[in-house]
Parts: structure tokens; sequence; C-alpha cells
């Protein structure tokens, strides 16, 4: 038996609305639920935490329309695609399972009568050809048609049946629709009273027509079709539902596992627990190690808890829902009307206080806001679509599963044959791991991150025993010894995370590897053993996944690079290269050779290449597994990856014969600059940036790396002469402005594109707490989540800054906008109170942001003046072309201006003597010195903020 239904909700635009249909949803026997009139601007693909999938498609411009589906978790494996046809026609098909045959549900919502008839037309002509074009043995038609069909009229009507209301000018043209593709009327095969006949009814309640219709194409499968008057959400439509049976059989159906609330485990009683162990030796790694992960699993099984999950409705809403179906049903429609409204404000209200409280209860017990919001959630959303490689779309579940599995499986194959490499015999024994270096690993380890196949989660390991960490010390020196690692850590699971531009393209996603915490532990452990002797083979040019580095140096450094080829009328070309999928895509011979380069001992090459060595990983977008093999890569989600990309990265630019390239820097080349796979290219002219661009590409090619030739740009100054500048045909775009490492740069140095986007960020960071600020009385912590959410967003890499007064002026504007919003106040209502924005400040207790951003400058100034490694973030700090004279003329603002006109002030105002006066990089190299200078000036030298 199955059940397909059809509701004009009027709406779903709201996340209330969604809430009121699920909630009458959950009441009613259904499978599948076809809804018109969703009115929504943004589509929709979202899975609940019960199992069932809601596809809401979108209106047209003038918001009418849009139609969707409700599909209940007993059939959400069954389904292959759905898909919106145009705003007022979707397609919803379910394959073949279990004893339901493959079934095709057509949604549509057909124009009014006071549309003209072109476009009622054009509506049936394009159902038609829909219809057609499906070849599914079982077809079924719901919606709203705004039509009015009566019983059959004459013998040859034999697509209607013998009951009904009456008919109209659009009933006669669904009729002849009916007719045409050899349907049947569902609605009128069955006798039923008026009262339960009626699908519509108009203010008042004074008319009621049928005008929601199922059509179908096998008429002995219909057993039924009925309205269900206790559904009810506030429309003036009633659901139509109707009955099938199919008597097809075929493969046995598989279950939806649903998801069960997350359950809480006392920590002391899962650690006396697993303190019951005994430590046994056991031939055979696998099961030695599975022993110790099932000890785990059923400690914490023992250890769990009820977790009472708190309703997202409160009893007041909800009383308010059963009032207004009583009202209904007894035929009371002003009454009806008036709880209609209410239970839509009250819904609405709800949530909004519920994740509110949520939201702020986590905020001060110093929890994650964003973690905490997704938890709230009771829905997850997922790709609807995906571009085949001969560019057409296609929205089935085992279509795009076919183009995921042709995607990844040539990402993760290596395509560059490399010998396998030499490892040199050396005399290091490696040493036991002690139980002191697993436990100073299990503290690096994230909390709340997504568990392994195995679902042993960190908080497990955080609170393991001694004698289990013993356990684990044994272990690992026994995998290191022998270089053989259990089989259960050679498979992962890959979730794929939308990054941005086209959702369709599946290149926009990134592959997420979600391996065994005891993996990731064990890898930290040797991370931390060779961490060391990696760093020191990296030069100062690679500043990414290292201790002591940030983007902010090369911001700092490329910002400088700028400002003084400008005042000097220097030629610079900065080359910005993108990798494709850099990652996913680094050979595994190369990562191991370029340890070997890097003096990383044999014994750790051979476990990497052990653990490297036949390795799977599944990907389930929807239902089933895609299991892949992966040949190269280094696994995201790794602890100990960056590093070994960055290695093989290294040993890369070794090669490369660039020592008179570049730009001099006090009698040294700066050529380019690396974060982890974001690498710059500093050049003197086009040509030069030509050459080394193509040396670049050539050596990555030989280890698996490619260009994405689309995503890399140069940018140039105006004392660089054009020229062509391309790479194998293919021609390098030139651009006048660029965002690297999150901060845009231009020649000019312009400070106001970057303040738009800082303000942007700001308010986005601001709408991340909105619902929390809005809900606490607290102070106190309002101030706090906007010092450490919202103040970093707007002051990002405001280290690098040559802050100008208008560009300070339009920071503190920023904050200020942000800042009334926060204390539910406008400009205009500032202003009629006289309320001055000093008073504010007084009563928001937030820190002012342009003096955020100075105090950030000056504790980066004093700690680029102490650096003594010879980074180039030194170098161009204190960078002065000698060879080069300065035009004449007043030079645009440095970012050292800020230092220079601050101290020449105080000593002014000290009447020191010229001959008296220290330089500002002088005092800042000693870190007392330098504070007491800006605690003298009346500015805070330290950013630290204790809660």
């Amino acid at each position: 038996m199955m059940t397909i239904c059809t509701f004009n909700a009027r709406t779903l635009a709201s996340e209330a609305s969604i809430e009121d249909l699920m909630v009458q949803a959950r009441k009613i026997r259904y499978d599948v639920i076809g809804l018109t009139e969703t009115r929504r601007h943004r589509p929709l693909n979202a899975t609940f935490d019960t199992g069932e999938e809601l596809f809401l498609g979108t209106c047209d411009s003038r918001g009418v329309g849009g139609v969707g589906v409700l599909v209940n978790t007993n059939l959400a494996m069954n389904i292959d695609s759905f898909e919106q046809l145009t705003t007022r026609i979707g397609r919803l098909r379910l394959r073949r399972c279990g004893s339901m045959p493959a079934l095709t549900v057509f949604v549509a919502y057909a124009p009014t009568s006071s549309y003209d008839e072109d476009e009622i037309e054009a509506f049936y002509m394009d159902l038609e050809k829909f219809y057609r074009e499906d070849h599914t043995f079982y077809k079924v038609i719901v919606g709203d048609f705004n039509a009015k069909i009566g019983p059959r009229r004459t013998p040859e009507e034999l697509h209607i049946g013998t009951h009904g209301l009456q008919w109209n000018e659009q009933g006669e043209r669904l009729s002849e629709f009916i007719m045409t593709t050899r349907t049947i009327h569902g609605n009128s095969q069955f006798q039923k009273p008026t009262s339960l006949r009626w699908t519509w009814e108009s203010p008042g309640g004074e008319y009621h027509n049928e005008i929601d219709h199922i059509i179908v194409n096998r008429r002995y499968c219909l057993t039924d079709v009925g309205v269900v008057p206790k559904f009810y959400t506030g429309s003036d439509h009633r659901l139509l539902r109707a009955r099938f049976f199919f008597s097809r059989k075929g493969e046995k159906a598989a279950k939806y596992k649903k998801r069960s609330p997350k359950p809480t485990i006392n920590w002391d009683l899962f650690t006396t627990l697993a303190g019951f162990w005994e430590d046994t030796v056991v031939d055979n790694i696998d099961e030695e190690y599975e022993r110790l992960i099932q000890h785990l699993r059923d400690s914490a099984k023992k250890a769990e808890g009820l977790r009472t999950t708190k309703r997202r409705l409160s009893h007041e809403t909800l009383e308010l829902i059963r009032q207004r179906g009583a009202a209904r049903a007894a035929g009371n429609y002003q009454l009806t009307s008036e709880l209609a409204r209410r239970c839509r404000e009250a819904i609405k209200e709800d949530l909004k206080e519920r994740r509110a409280a949520v939201l702020a209860e986590a905020a001060e017990a110093g929890r994650s806001i964003r973690n905490t919001r997704r938890d709230f959630a009771n829905r997850k959303t997922k790709m609807t679509a995906l571009r085949r490689p001969d560019g057409t779309i296609t929205s089935s579940r085992r279509v795009m599963e076919k183009v995921i599995y042709d995607f990844y499986s040539d990402l993760f194959d290596s395509h560059v044959h490399l010998p396998p490499c030499h490892l040199r015999e050396d005399e290091y024994v490696i040493p036991s791991v002690l139980p002191s270096e697993v436990r100073h690993a299990i503290k690096s380890v994230k909390n709340r991150t997504a568990p392994g196949p195995d679902r042993i989660r960190p908080e497990h390991l955080k609170n393991l025993p001694t004698a289990l960490v013993n356990t684990l010390a044994r272990l690992f020196t026994r995998y290191l010894s022998e270089c053989k690692v259990p089989s259960q850590w050679k498979t992962s699971r890959t979730v794929l995370l939308y990054k941005k531009g086209d959702p369709q393209d599946i290149g926009n996603y990134r592959p997420i590897c979600l391996l065994s915490v005891v993996y990731k532990l064990f890898t930290r452990v040797i991370l931390n053993r060779i961490e060391r002797t990696l760093d020191e083979g990296q030069p100062c040019e690679q500043a990414g996944f290292r201790k002591g580095f940030s983007t902010i140096d090369h911001i700092h450094t490329v910002t400088r690079l700028i400002e003084v080829s400008r005042e000097y009328k220097m030629p610079l070309c900065l080359t910005f290269i993108d990798l494709k999928k850099a990652f996913d895509t680094v050979e595994t011979e190369a990562v191991l050779e370029a340890l070997g380069n890097q003096g990383v001992p044999t014994q750790y090459i051979r476990i990497f290449r052990e653990l490297y060595s036949n390795f799977t990983t599944r990907i389930s977008p929807f239902y089933d597994d895609i299991t892949i093999d992966v040949r190269r890569g280094v696994r995201q989600g790794d602890t100990v990856s960056p590093k070994l990309f960055t290695a093989t990265l290294e040993d890369v630019m070794r090669r490369l014969e660039w020592d008179n390239m570049g730009v001099r820097v006090d009698g040294r080349l700066l050529h380019h600059l690396r974060f982890a796979d974001d690498i710059v290219l500093i050049t003197p002219s086009i040509s030069q940036a030509e050459r080394m661009l193509a040396d670049f590409d050539d050596a990555c090619g030989k280890i698996g790396l490619q260009l994405n030739l689309t995503k890399t740009m140069f940018m140039r100054n105006g004392w660089v002469p054009d020229a062509p500048f391309s790479l194998n045909g293919t021609t390098i775009s030139e651009c006048s402005s660029y965002v690297y490492l999150g901060r845009e740069v231009n020649m000019m140095n312009d400070l106001a594109p970057e303040l738009g986007r800082r303000k942007r960020a700001a308010w986005g960071a601001y709408k991340s707490i909105e619902d929390v600020v809005k809900k606490t009385k607290n102070i106190r912590l309002r101030a706090h989540l906007f010092n450490t959410t919202v103040l970093p967003a707007l002051t990002y890499a405001s280290e690098t800054w040559a802050l100008r007064k208008q560009d300070e002026n339009a920071v503190s504007v920023i904050e200020r906008s942000i800042e009334r919003v926060m204390l539910g106040m406008t400009r205009l209502t500032q202003v009629r109170a006289g309320i001055r924005s000093s008073t504010l400040r007084q009563q928001s207790k937030i820190r002012d942001a342009a003096v955020y951003a100075k105090s950030s400058k000056i504790r980066w100034a004093g700690h680029v003046m102490r650096l003594n490694d010879h980074r180039w973030t030194r170098a161009v700090s204190d960078w002065t072309p000698r060879n080069v004279k300065r035009t004449t003329g007043r030079p645009p603002t440095r970012w050292s201006d800020f230092f220079t006109k601050s101290f020449k002030e105080r000593y002014d105002a000290l009447r020191v003597s010229r001959t008296d006066r220290t330089h500002w990089t002088t005092l800042a190299r000693e870190r007392d010195k330098w504070k007491d200078c800006w605690r003298a000036l009346g500015l805070p030298d330290d950013q630290r903020e204790s809660r």
C-alpha cells in the first residue's frame, strides 16, 4: 500500500511554515506529498533528522508558483531524483525497490482562470510534453489545477469517473489533457460525500470547490482518493490523498536507519569501565586492534545516558494548533482564520526564541556557537543536481553517484608514473613510544570532530584510563617497529563539503577524509617527532603550517613591496598561482622522496608508505556507498598532511634555478612567497614571470600537480611594460586587484576596497551571533561575543594597514552601525534622542575598532622588529632602495608613517633634541620599552581579553 497526496500550502517560504507543515505531516499516513505554491525564491533540498526528505522549488519573478514534494522516511532510499521542470511543474522519480515499482510523480500548479488563454495553454503543453517524455511504467500527476471536473457526462468520457461536483471551463481543458494522454481522473472514481470531496473553500466558507486533482495512468492500482480534513496549516486548501496498491515484486527494500538523538555519556563512568582492561598481546595486528576498539565501544555504550530533547514548539503553540484544527472542523471560519494567524506568529516566535535560548546557553558556557547552531537545525541539505562531463545536468541520484565515482576515481588515481623512491639505509633506531607521548598527542586532538569508520570520537581518547594509554603506546611501538598497521586504517569515510561557485559542478566540493581518531593519534605522535626536522627544511618563503608564522607575514611582505615600488616608481609584477586540488593530486612517491631528501628517518618513511598503500575511501552522497581506490594525494583531515605537502613542494622548489630572478631587497632576491599551496611570484617584468611560471608548471607536472590557469592571474604596476603573458598557449589573465590570503591587494595600495570587504565580513559575523546578542541580558557576554566574533572580522590583517584618517573614520562608522543594531537603535532614533556615540559605547562595552586596529599594528610592529630569522617580513619593513632615487613630492601614506608621526609628536611635546631621539625601530626591539612608549601615548599594546 502506498499513499500519494497533494496539498496547496499557499507558502513555504519561511522556516515557520515548513515547521507547521512537518508537524501536521507527522500526524497522518503518507508516502509522498506533492506541494504547490511554495512561493520560495531559493530552492531547498533538506533531509530531516527523522528521515523525511523535502524538495522545494522556486517561484517566478512575480512571486507566483513553486512546486515541491515531501517524501516520508520509508521511501527516502527509493528517491532517484526531483526536478523542478518549470516554476509550475515538478517531477519526482522513485526507483524500483521492494514491493514498490519504479514510479514518477508529477506535481503541477495550473494558472487560474484570471490568466490569459495563452499562458494556460502553454502550461498544459509543457505538462503533456514532460509526461510523454517520461517512460516509467507507473505515472501519477497531482496538484492544484484550478479546474472543476464533475461526473461523467457521456459514455465516451471513460477517463472520467461517475462521481464529482461540477464542471467549469478550466475543467474542460483538464479533461482534454487527461483524454489526450490516456490517463485516468482519480477523484471521480470513488463516491464520497460532498463534505469529503471539496479541496478549496472561499474566505468565510461560503463556496467550496474541488480543484485539486490526482491523475493516474493505471486505474487498477488506485484503491481510494479522498481528502484528509484534519490536515490543516492555515491554507484554504485541504490535503487530497490517494491510495495505491502495487502488486509487482522486486528486490528487498533497504531500510532507512532513523537518526536517534545523540546520547550523553558519563565520562567518569566511561573511564572506570574502560579501566577494566586486560592488556594481552595478540599475534594478529587486526584482531588486537579490533579488540581494543570494541572494548572502547562497549564501555561507551554502558556509560550512555538518555538525553532529553526539548521541543522546538512550546506547549502553548501546540495547543493553538489543536484549537485551530478543532475550529476548522466545527466550521467556525472567523475563529479558524484568527487562530491560523496566531499559529503562524507563535511558530515563528517559538523557533526564534528556542534558537536564541540554545545559542545563548552555549555562549555562556563557552561552547562553539557555530556547532550549536548546526546541532539545532533538524535537517541537512543535499546536492540536487550535478553536471556531467559533457555539460548536461542530471538530477538522478544514480547518475549523480556515477558522476561522483568517475570524478573522484580519476582525481585519486595516479597519473604520473614515478618509480618507487629509493630509501636509504640509516642506523637510526626508532625509540619506543612512551605513554607520555600518547598523552601529549591526545591533548592536541580537537573535540567535536567527526569520527571515522570505527565511530570512536576524540572525547573517548581524552577520557582514557592509564591502562589503555599504556596499551596504545605499546601498539604504536609495534606498528613502528614492524612497519605494519591495522587494516581498519586502510579505509575511511569521505564527506563532500561545498566551497563556493556553481553547486552543480562536482569540482566545487572539497573532499574531507574522516579517518579513525586512533589513526590520527598515531600520525600525531609521528609528527611530533619529525616536525622539527621538516620545519628546519623549510625556507622563510614558506609560512604555511609553521609555528611562529601566519598569513600576516606574507600579506605584510606583499603590501610593503607594493608600497615601496609605488613610492620609488619601481616595476613590480605579482603572479598569483592557483593549483588544482593540490592536496589530492600530489603523487605518493614524490611525498616519500621529499621526506627522505629532508632527512626524515627511513623507518618513518616506511610507515608512511604502509599507511598510504592499498587505501580506499567511501563516499555516501545519498544512501549508497561509493568505494574509491586512493592512489595519490595526502589526506585532508589528517594532522600530518599539511607538513607532508609543504615538504613535497619544497623539494620541487629546490630544483628550480631562480637564483637570478625576482626583486632585489637589501641585496637579497625575493622571487616568490608561499603559504602552503597559495603561491605568488614576484618579478620586475612580465617576461621573467612567464619564464618562472613555465619552470614551476613543468616541475609540478612531474609530481602530479597541475595549475588552474583560469584562476591563475597576474597584477602589474604602471612601470611594468605591457606584454603578452601565456603558458602552454593559454593567456594568463591580468587583474587590477586580487584577494591574497584573505586581504584584497591592489597596486595603488588603496584600502577602500578591502574596507568594503571587511564591512561585509563584519555584518556576516554579527548575523551569526545576532540571536544570542538580542536574547542575552548579560552585557559582558554580549560585548565578549562582539569582541571575539565581529571585531576580528572587521579588522583582519589590520596589522598591515597604512591607515589614514578617513580609513579610521570608515572603520568607526562600520562599527557604530553594527553597535546601534545590537542595541536595538537606528541612526534616526539616536539623532532624535540626542544620544552621543560615546554614550552608546558606554552601554555596549565593546572595544573601539579603530583603536583595536592601531593596537594590533603596534603589537605586530614590535614582533617584526624583534625577528632575527632573516624572514622577508623583517627585510621589507626596513627596506629602502639604495640604487633608486625617489622623485620629489609628498609620497603616499606609508605603513610606518603611523609610528614615525606618533613618536615625532611625543618627542616634540617633550622637547627632546633631534640628536637624543631614538628611532621607533630601535625601541621596538626591546619589548618592555616598546610597551612603555605606547602606554605613555595612551594606546593599549596588548589585545588579550579576560572573560
